[in-house]
């Protein structure tokens, strides 16, 4: 029965995978297949360089932001240095858009667990991380549909509806935190619950909070240096839609760093705020590659340096146990023989 429920749950997998793609596909066949190769090249070559380069120092930033958040969650019950949690960050990005389905939060359990963070610790904060992300770029959002007027109006009531439900999401946690045994909880929720432990710790709580919102006000300042760049002429609350709905699509996990979502996102928002389809995709390769190149340049090194220090270290581990048991085994036959004698 365990066996044909799990080949069903994986041909329900693969299904959704192949959906997404063909979704994805679609949207971005109905954006360009209109496209001026001529003109697109043109826009290239107008795009000024140094909005470019504070894009890609914001998304470096935004990485050390986003290690002062672990930081902050895993302290005080887990005190690891900031500069191996950025270098940790730096390693899980570039694992994540070099290979699909997340390979990078898979090495982040990896690394944390060298530093003796138990998985469900890992697991748990990785869910809450996301969540006050989404909260942080909610607080955003929120106001930025009332102040494009050029918006549809369904997209206030949408974004009103996300809000609210990031919002509802987080208190629920707290709440259950703070109020819910562990032992009263789903077998499967106790493990996520507890490695919440900072969620008791309100000033703790709303720190990690201030800190995810301004990892996220850096990527919208990048998105709107990207866009300044191409002379493309919107206002910052623009930039913040944009990155609103990339990140929307990017919920879509369907190939290495979130190639196809990305750009589908980028240019369904723009196509919003009427900006011309040459412009949205130069501005959609634009930004996906400041926020991946820098990421496999900086991270990738960090990744392999942490992956062949730990193989080294645990084949260190391992020769001292052979020679601790090769020394036992001599010291006990030495006595062997010295008790037969």
């Amino acid at each position: 029965m365990s066996g044909h429920r799990s080949g069903l749950n994986r041909r329900l997998g693969i299904a959704f995978r192949v959906a997404c793609i063909a979704a994805t596909v679609t949207a971005l066949w109905w954006f360009l297949h209109g496209i001026d190769v001529k003109t697109l090249v043109e826009t290239f070559h107008r795009a000024m360089l140094w909005p470019l380069v504070l894009a890609a120092l914001l998304n470096i930033g935004s990485h050390c932001v986003r290690a002062e958040g672990w930081r902050v969650m895993l302290g005080p019950r887990h005190r690891i240095p900031f500069g191996r949690l950025l270098r940790y960050e730096l390693a899980a990005q570039a694992a994540s858009a070099i290979s699909p389905a997340r390979a990078g939060e898979v090495l982040r359990f990896w690394l944390l667990r060298q530093d003796a963070v138990p998985a469900a610790t890992t697991g748990a904060l990785i869910v809450l991380k996301k969540v006050l992300g989404a909260v942080g770029l909610a607080v955003l959002v929120t106001a930025a549909p009332w102040l494009l007027p050029a918006l549809p109006h369904w997209i206030r009531g949408f974004v009103a509806v996300f809000a609210a439900l990031m919002v509802i999401e987080l208190v629920t946690l707290v709440f259950v935190a703070h109020r819910v045994a562990p032992d009263k909880l789903p077998k499967f929720l106790r493990g996520l619950i507890g490695g919440m432990y900072f969620l008791r710790d309100s000033r703790r709580m709303f720190r990690a909070l201030a800190v995810m919102l301004v990892g996220e006000a850096a990527d919208a300042a990048a998105a709107g240096a990207v866009l300044y760049a191409l002379g493309i002429d919107l206002p910052i609350a623009a930039a913040v839609m944009v990155l609103f709905f990339i990140d929307f699509s990017n919920m879509m996990p369907i190939a290495p760093g979130h190639l196809g979502t990305f750009e589908a996102g980028a240019l369904y928002s723009l196509n919003l705020l009427h900006v011309s389809p040459d412009a949205a995709f130069a501005f959609a390769l634009l930004f996906h590659a400041q926020q991946v190149l820098p990421q496999i340049v900086v991270g990738l090194p960090f990744e392999l340096r942490l992956l062949t220090r730990r193989q080294r270290g645990s084949g260190a581990v391992l020769a001292e146990e052979d020679a601790a048991l090769a020394e036992e085994g001599e010291h006990s036959g030495a006595g062997q023989r010295r008790s037969a004698d």
